[in-house]
């Protein structure tokens, strides 16, 4: 009996084997079995897995028609025989000492579930991990587990995917006997997982990160309305799945309360979906599926959502348009006090122009300065009529009476001109 056995189910993914596989391959623990269901696969997947199992015979290949993702894992369940059983999906990878360090702490702990975190890939290969979880290393009660998870928005990540745990055998194989016969590649994960919260006993999770999660690759590449209806359809079979077995199971409520709330954020991604994966040509067709299939409740708060984002976005729009009317008018006062500190300039110069064509004299120079200094403004006007005046005399002198006469008509008729095109 392999110590652990790593389920991996394949369709048409010959794009990421050459990372998935070798990163269970190279595993310091050996004392592994690797079992990949090829379902249905259309490219070369099946001569890529063979290839595999040609150099190393600890993976095992499954063949089957299309069935969905659910289906997959289930015929692989039913074909493992580790001690320990885990989830890894075909485009992401482990690291290299996950399967030692987390079978000797399920090992340690004897507990049914032990989680562990990820880091999640994106596009641009940055990578992003979650923070620790409130629960780590601590040995609890496996519904518990749940509802504290389940109290926190941000901690369902800690739910929704089988991929980050590993389940003891006793565990696996009778979370294997529930999973219903069905299509199903959305929600899945969700299904799986609470399954596993709701028969096992015992949950502990450690603070070290063991698997890396490639982002948007898979379900969601593109418009595609046969995808929005399997998405669709997924939660249909969510829904009526676990309205069925809490029928028959007559969960604690504790485990119903949990329940609610994970149906609801699937419901709420009906309309992440229709806004993703919904072709715009069919949004009207898309949103008559949502409505059969989620709760008037949920559309209500959706549409309530939207309309507060509306709201929102016009206020952030009418909040900018009067920032950019507030930067507009500190430009033009910015302008006006450039325009003021160059008449400024302009008028000292002048002023020191002025001074400095008069005769020295020490007394009226510093009785000069003293009225500036205490009565600016009377000093200006005082300092433009003697400036002008002596203009005057001074154009007198050289010009004459009549040519200076005419000088101080022309000035006028500018100035007039100036004022009038004002």
């Amino acid at each position: 009996m392999p110590k652990i056995s790593i389920i991996v189910p394949c369709y048409n993914t010959r794009e990421y084997l050459h990372r998935s596989l070798p990163s269970c391959l190279n595993q310091t623990l050996k004392d592994i079995e690797i079992i990949c269901v090829n379902d249905g696969s259309t490219d070369n997947t099946a001569e890529i897995l063979q290839k595999y199992v040609d150099k190393d015979n600890r993976i095992k290949i499954i063949t089957q028609e299309n069935q969905g993702t659910l289906m997959a894992r289930k015929r692989e369940m039913e074909h493992a025989s580790g001690e320990y059983c885990m989830f890894l999906d075909p485009d992401d990878f482990y690291e290299l000492h996950a399967c030692q360090e987390l079978y000797q702490c399920i090992e340690e702990q004897k507990v049914d579930i032990v989680d562990y975190r990820f880091n999640i890939i994106k596009q641009d290969n940055t990578v992003h991990n979650y923070p620790l979880s409130p629960l780590s290393y601590k040995k609890i009660n496996s519904l518990e587990a749940l509802e504290k998870i389940m109290e926190n928005r941000s901690n369902f990540h800690s739910v929704i995917y089988i991929w980050k745990k590993i389940l003891s055998f006793t565990l696996y194989k009778k979370v294997m006997s529930h999973i219903p016969e069905i299509y199903m590649t959305l929600h899945e994960d969700v299904l799986m997982v609470f399954l596993c919260f709701y028969f096992a006993k015992t949950y502990y999770t450690v603070d070290n990160i063991y698997y890396n999660y490639y982002k948007n690759i898979g379900f969601c590449k593109e418009y595609s309305f046969p995808q929005f209806q399997k998405a669709i359809s997924a939660t249909q079979i969510f829904h009526s799945y676990f309205t069925e077995f809490v029928e028959k199971q007559k969960p604690p409520l504790i485990f119903t309360e949990s329940l609610t709330k994970i149906i609801y954020e699937i419901n709420k991604n009906c309309f992440t979906m229709w806004d993703v994966v919904c072709p715009p040509e069919r949004k009207e067709e898309g949103f008559s599926l949502i409505l059969d299939t989620v709760s008037k409740n949920n559309i209500t708060e959706n549409y309530m959502l939207q309309y507060q984002r509306i709201q929102n976005q016009e206020k952030f729009m009418q909040d900018k348009d009067k920032l950019i009317q507030n930067q507009k008018k500190l430009i033009q006062n910015k302008d006006n006090i450039i325009q003021n500190k160059d008449k400024l300039i302009k008028n000292k110069e002048a002023d020191l122009r002025f001074y400095t064509s008069l005769p020295t004299n020490p007394l009226l120079t510093q009785a000069l300065r003293s009225f500036h200094s205490h009565f600016p403004f009377l000093f200006r006007i005082y300092s433009f009529v003697v400036r002008r005046t002596y203009q005057v005399f001074q154009s007198l002198k050289q010009n004459g009476f009549w040519e200076t006469c005419k000088k101080i008509v022309r000035y006028i008729h500018n100035k007039i001109k100036s004022i009038k095109s004002i």
